[in-house]
């Protein structure tokens, strides 16, 4: 049997010889103080905060935020583009009403879904500038021409209602957003070794330009009698 010195008789030895004493590196060797004077204009801070998606996944797409400690630590923010997914939005009736006791067509023309504007930001706690938004929707495929930060879109049937009555028909509609998914997360590089702080998600919602159209319901109904279709 080898007997090999225990990691307290170890750490004896080193205080009574004056030596360093070794201790395990902490996930970010930041002084609390230190840290406190690092800004993050860009994406914000979100220690603590871990993605839901695998460090590393997705589509790279720039860095900002960076800043060197005084420990000599540096650190900056990735952000990476991941999938895309579209999203149903709940029946609205439209000002379409067709009676057909009264019309010889009983059918409605090009329908028009309600206005749905959005503002091009990382999520709610994230306030990045236009361009960096730009950036992420072009990796994406889905990169708008519009000038501003908000964009609205007014949606446009592809379809039309025929009915073969005599009664009153409303026509509801449902909008289609596209959710861009991404995250961003916290790199730091310290005596030679990279480490992620912290990561967070985030979406961004495009409002698409074509709605859906319900055909079901009569003028009277208040809600519409259908559920809400897929959103492809």
């Amino acid at each position: 049997m080898v007997c090999r010195p225990s990691y307290f008789l170890i750490v004896a030895f080193a205080i009574s010889q004056g030596l360093a004493v070794p201790t395990a590196q902490p996930a970010e060797s930041v002084d609390v103080l230190d840290k406190r004077a690092a800004t993050f204009p860009v994406y914000g801070d979100h220690t603590g905060s871990k993605s839901n998606y695998q460090d590393g996944t997705g589509s790279y797409v720039r860095s900002d935020d960076g800043y060197t400690y005084g420990s000599g630590v540096k650190c900056w923010t990735d952000l990476f583009y991941v999938e895309k997914s579209y999203e149903a939005e709940n029946w609205v009736k439209d000002d379409t009403s067709i009676d057909c006791a009264t019309t010889q067509t009983c059918a409605s023309g090009v329908v028009y879904g309600t206005q749905s504007c959005t503002t091009w930001t990382l999520g709610i706690d994230i306030k990045a500038d236009l361009q960096v938004i730009k950036d992420f929707l072009t990796i994406g495929g889905t990169a708008s021409g519009n000038g501003g930060q908000l964009k609205c879109t007014s949606a446009q049937s592809s379809d039309t209602c025929t009915w073969n009555d005599k009664g009153c028909h409303a026509v509801w509609t449902s909008n289609v957003n596209l959710i861009n998914h991404g995250y961003i997360r916290r790199r730091c590089h310290d005596k030679g070794v990279d480490y992620t702080a912290w990561s967070y998600d985030f979406d961004v919602k495009v409002p698409e330009d074509q709605t859906r159209i319900g055909c079901a319901a009569n003028c009277s109904m208040t809600t519409y009698p259908d559920p809400i279709p897929s959103a492809q």
